[in-house]
């Protein structure tokens, strides 16, 4: 008798236990998840200086893809094509077309290409290195290089949180300057890249 009582007993015990080790149901709110919220947009903020330089291109508006533009340096520098590489963190961000019916992945502004076969090529290593070279061809007039050379765009990923993005340009960027074009290295500063 006494056991049965007990087994009859031991369910009413077991779920008092569990109430008093849950605060009783109690008015404390139940502890809420973090949310998650991802990027939506692109930012960048121009680097300083006027050498070689990306900027943001003032026809770019805020949102996911970011059109950049390779500018030249300041003053009367001239050249006859430019050469460079730049690295993005490839899980935040692409290298794409400017224009999806670009057949390259960077336009040209600045040089005159002449006739084909033309003397460019921008192709992607992954998604995340781009390597471009621009080049005029036959005794084509050097061009000023104070202005736009290229522009190039990045596309924000899917799913990638608020932050900054890594964004390097490659210590072997060349510039062919001068009436002869002869390559000289050069240096391209690059500005802040984030996910907002």
């Amino acid at each position: 008798m006494k056991k049965n009582m007990l087994l009859s007993v031991l369910p009413a015990l077991t779920f008092l236990g569990l109430l008093s080790c849950s605060g009783g149901g109690g008015n404390d709110p139940a502890p809420s998840l973090p949310i998650l919220r991802f990027a939506t947009n692109l930012t960048y903020t121009d680097p300083g200086g006027t050498g070689f330089r990306l900027v943001k291109a003032p026809s770019s508006a805020s949102g996911k893809l970011l059109v950049l533009e390779l500018r030249g340096p300041a003053g009367t520098s001239t050249g006859r094509g430019v050469s460079f590489g730049l690295t993005v963190d490839g899980s935040k961000a692409w290298f794409v077309q400017v224009d999806g019916s670009d057949p390259e992945y960077a336009q040209n502004v600045a040089f005159d290409l002449g006739s084909s076969p033309q003397l460019f090529k921008a192709v992607r290593e992954g998604n995340n290195v781009l390597r471009a070279s621009i080049a005029q061809k036959g005794q084509s007039n050097a061009k000023a290089l104070d202005g736009v050379l290229a522009r190039v765009a990045l596309l924000l990923q899917s799913n990638v949180l608020p932050g900054t993005i890594a964004f390097t340009a490659s210590g072997d960027s060349k510039a062919l300057l001068g009436g002869n074009g002869a390559p000289e290295p050069i240096t391209i500063a690059v500005g802040a890249l984030g996910a907002q």
